[in-house]
């Protein structure tokens, strides 16, 4: 009514089996996979904590995904949410996004991305492609995989980085919005349902605010019959 927004609700629950919890008391997933995943984002609706902050921790976690910092990127979440106040619970998963499976279309389209920016060759492109493709399919230790990683990447240092910087922030954009929206919302029917279950448990209604409008004086005196000087309109 006066321009302000609602105080936010925020609603709190018990770590799912699916989830080991951390030194703080934080739940982190420790399982990878679509069941996992719903979990871990259910849980996320449920934190004790504003909407903006779990937001800006995926928000986060997306960035940093794109960024060609394979090895890295849980530890970098875990730095900046460290400098900047944001939920690192929703942030870490989010460099998941980033896995062997994914690794050669993500960064092959950010190479794509930073050549268009900075310039490059469709045969480095090309070439790219063909060594990414080749390096997941070899069967290496995921710590072969990362020192190959790095040794590819830097080959195209200048425009892959641009190109997953430029990509990250707008996909960390898409994500903040996405999520802050989806917490908001969740957050509004859940409070609406727990306060109709009151309701129907037959819980004290909630209190109508007066009008400040008083009867305007009569003149025949507060004694007067059928007149109450405090009634209100």
């Amino acid at each position: 009514m006066n321009g302000k927004e609602a105080p936010e609700t925020r609603c709190s629950c018990a770590p799912h089996s699916a989830f080991r919890t951390g030194r703080k008391g934080n739940a982190v997933p420790h399982r990878i996979g679509w069941p996992s995943a719903r979990r871990w984002f259910v849980h996320l609706l449920h934190l004790d904590e504003s909407a903006h902050r779990i937001a800006l921790g995926a928000a986060i976690g997306i960035f940093i995904a794109f960024t060609p910092t394979v090895g890295l990127q849980m530890l970098l979440v875990f730095l900046v949410t460290s400098v900047i106040p944001a939920n690192r619970v929703a942030g870490v998963p989010m460099v998941w996004l980033t896995n062997p499976a994914t690794i050669p279309f993500v960064y092959w389209f950010n190479l794509w991305v930073g050549i268009r920016i900075v310039g490059g060759s469709d045969a480095m492109l090309q070439k790219f492609r063909l060594a990414i493709t080749s390096l997941v399919d070899r069967d290496l230790t995921w710590w072969g995989l990362i020192k190959e990683w790095w040794d590819l990447a830097m080959t195209v240092a200048l425009p892959l980085w641009i190109g997953s910087a430029v990509v990250g922030v707008a996909a960390g954009v898409v994500a903040y919005g996405i999520m802050y929206y989806l917490i908001r919302g969740y957050r509004r029917i859940h409070a609406h349902r727990l306060a109709a279950r009151a309701a129907e448990a037959g819980g004290p209604p909630a209190a109508a605010p007066a009008s400040g409008l008083r009867i305007p004086d009569s003149g025949l005196g507060p004694d007067a019959p059928g007149v109450n000087p405090k009634s209100e309109i």
